[in-house]
């Protein structure tokens, strides 16, 4: 099956060859062996070359599942045998600014003996990665759930937080308390890619509701590159407020005055059917710890604690 799938992709049997790591006649040889097992012809041969047949072509869409499956199998096991547990978790940018540190911390005091291993990714990253079990659990935006790769997902929510505007300190927007979408249209915005935003955020459709075009010139896969590049003065982005406690060099954020929007939620993401035992646990752990801090599904938490933190920045008044 991994013979054909290289043939398939490749449409030459000297570049699957290669590929493979196999002379090319034992490969020629072990794709007809599968065709003759299966009683189909998956391959036009010619001297224009190589092409699928129509039951090639569903053949092949099959065995790269089952090939994914069986790899899987592979990981799982190895890493359920005989080793100390782990838990492989992956994330976006925004859940650091506010709950996993303090769930990680209080996590490790309950579970010294789990090792928790921790790669930053792009919400669709993430899926990827989860469908091909590289890791346990994810935390993303739950918009992701629906899209490719989330099939068999479970989600469970575990933060809500606002949107706001995030301005160069510098610029002159950055003197007003709130922005409007006018305003923000007429800057230089940096955002994720449209492709990804379209699915996934409410923002294009929001501008284009008021016949306004987003100025996009910059694209970034990671909300924290986006404010660093805010802080450099390139343009403006909407951001979580949650992004607003990290105190970011530079960057001022406001409240965008004539839009309703959202709040967005994140959620921990994983599949229950390929998750070690260790990462059930902690997912049962999760749960606890959002039922017992309730105020992290409070959107207006994020919010009241920026206004708290800027208060006791501002410096007295003197009569």
């Amino acid at each position: 099956m991994r013979h054909f799938v290289a043939v398939a992709e490749e449409l030459h049997f000297g570049r699957a060859a290669k590929r493979l790591n196999i002379a090319q006649p034992p490969l020629s040889q072990s794709i007809r062996r599968l065709e003759e097992s299966l009683g189909v012809v998956l391959l036009d041969r010619s001297r224009r070359g190589v092409a699928l047949t129509p039951a090639g072509k569903i053949f092949l869409r099959e065995a790269q599942r089952t090939l994914v499956q069986a790899d899987l199998a592979v990981k799982l096991a190895r890493r359920e045998a005989g080793r100390p547990p782990e838990v492989h978790l992956s994330f976006i940018g925004p859940l650091l600014y506010r709950l996993l540190p303090g769930l990680i911390e209080h996590y490790r005091a309950q579970s010294p003996s789990v090792h928790l291993r921790l790669f930053e990714r792009s919400s669709h990253e993430l899926m990827a990665s989860l469908t091909k079990g590289e890791f346990d659990v994810g935390f993303a935006l739950s918009s992701v759930m629906g899209t490719e790769g989330s099939e068999g997902c479970e989600a469970f929510v575990v933060e809500r937080t606002p949107l706001l505007a995030a301005v160069p300190r510098s610029a002159p927007l950055a003197a007003k308390d709130a922005v409007t979408l006018e305003e923000l249209a007429a800057q230089p915005f940096i955002m994720p890619p449209v492709r990804y935003l379209k699915r996934m955020s409410q923002l294009p459709n929001l501008f284009e509701s008021r016949g306004l075009i987003m100025n996009l010139s910059q694209e970034v896969s990671q909300i924290n590159t986006a404010i660093s590049l805010v802080g450099a003065g390139i343009g403006c982005s909407i951001v979580p407020a949650t992004a607003a406690l990290a105190h970011t060099h530079n960057v001022r954020f406001l409240p965008i005055a004539d839009a309703v929007l959202q709040p967005i939620e994140m959620a921990m993401i994983w599949k229950p059917q390929q998750i070690s035992s260790a990462a059930q646990e902690f997912v049962a752990y999760v749960k606890d710890y959002i039922a017992r801090n309730p105020g992290f599904l409070d959107p207006d938490q994020p919010l009241t604690a920026l206004r708290e933190s800027s208060s006791a920045q501002r410096p007295p008044r003197h009569r």
